[in-house]
């Protein structure tokens, strides 16, 4: 689906326009403690002209009885259309702030893409999310072209919230669907992989 930069998206945003739309797709989750599972993701990242994104994520659990098998290779609409929607397991809401980085001077060590050309130059990032089960958590990371890497050490929680020590984000463009990644470190486990997922552009 052809992508097109809206007008009144502020210039601070630029690295981060690939992300803006409603996405839709299926993932895998597990971890200590918690049964692989498939599920279904929708996202939906948009902007109201600052210089920040928000994206809004719900998860639901696939109904087993329902639900038809998926493989990793589909496309995430695909992998979606074989998924019934069942149990809601997680909401959360993030803030995207783009923080421009220093410019790397030619000659002096920049990055070069295998064609040769020098690769787009990174943008730090400062990613706020919250989520309704009672933690607040800052990442810090950098995009740099279809590719974003996050971490945190900075969780946030309630009394009643579970315990949450850190976690890591991967995000990346292949072939137009948004790939993604978290690993997790809670309930006393070290840093270790939670969930992924693969998500294509609604129309």
């Amino acid at each position: 689906m052809p992508f097109a930069l809206p007008d009144d998206l502020a210039p601070e945003c630029y690295p981060l326009a690939w992300l803006l739309g409603s996405w839709e797709g299926f993932g895998m989750l597990g971890y200590p403690g918690v049964p692989e599972a498939a599920f279904v993701q929708d996202l939906v990242i948009d902007h109201d002209g600052g210089p920040y994104l928000r994206a809004v994520s719900t998860i639901h659990l696939a109904d087993q009885q329902t639900s038809g098998p998926v493989e990793r290779e589909m496309s995430g609409r695909e992998g979606a259309s074989r998924l019934t929607r069942g149990q809601h397991w997680s909401t959360e809401t993030a803030y995207w702030r783009p923080v421009p980085s220093g410019q790397a001077a030619e000659g002096n060590g920049a990055t070069r893409t295998a064609a040769g050309a020098p690769a787009p130059e990174p943008t730090d990032l400062e990613v706020v999310v919250a989520d309704p089960s009672g933690h607040l958590s800052v990442y810090v990371g950098a995009v740099r072209g279809p590719r974003i890497e996050l971490a945190t050490d900075a969780v946030v929680r309630t009394a009643t919230a579970a315990e949450v020590t850190g976690a890591t984000r991967m995000y990346g463009l292949v072939e137009q669907d948004l790939m993604w990644a978290m690993d997790l470190a809670a309930f006393g486990h070290e840093l270790q992989t939670y969930a992924s997922g693969r998500l294509s552009r609604k129309e």
